[in-house]
């Protein structure tokens, strides 16, 4: 039995309704593959969007959280095309040039750059073999948890193996790994 698949939820703030109508309509073809909800602003629903890795920010400029507020990849919605690259978003979509076709391609490259993002997230944290947190992992495993502790410490166990680079150079890497 096939395990279902969760649809994209795609998250609106634009104040202008056309923006939501419009969306709808392109979303029409693709099925239940992806779910509109439309807020007020990000303070309304950042709690129910917080680390969600199946959602996707739409939103205009004025409504657009500031940076660091939303770790949501963010599509920026355009009346015209820009003159530069918006800063802080993964991509953008013109009204005017808005169709199924042109939702579908966006929302694909928006999805396929942040699995790149998040693997090489993880390749710079942790030891692609062991998946153990490397030094620069440790550093954001360490920040985090005296984050959530607020300060007050918590106990670190520190195992140090002495001159276990005699046991890769006897063996080799692959039975030192091992």
């Amino acid at each position: 039995m096939s395990t279902p698949v969760e649809p994209l939820r795609l998250l609106l703030l634009a104040d202008a309704p056309e923006w939501a109508a419009l969306l709808r309509e392109c979303l029409a073809p693709m099925g239940d593959g992806a779910v509109l909800i439309s807020a007020p602003n990000w303070d309304s629903v950042s709690r129910l969007f917080d680390d969600d890795q199946s959602a996707v920010l739409l939103t205009t400029p004025n409504l657009q959280p500031g940076p660091g507020r939303c770790s949501l990849p963010c599509v920026l919605l355009l009346e015209q095309e820009p003159l530069v690259s918006p800063l802080g978003v993964s991509d953008w979509l013109i009204r005017d040039a808005l169709g199924t076709d042109t939702l579908r391609r966006c929302l694909r490259h928006v999805r396929e750059r942040g699995v790149l993002e998040n693997t090489l997230q993880r390749l710079a944290e942790q030891d692609p073999l062991t998946g153990i947190a490397n030094r620069q992992g440790f550093q954001t495993l360490l920040a985090a948890r005296l984050a959530e502790n607020e300060g007050r410490g918590l106990a670190l166990g520190h195992l140090d193996l002495d001159n276990f680079r005699h046991a890769n150079d006897a063996l080799g890497h692959q039975a030192g790994d091992r």
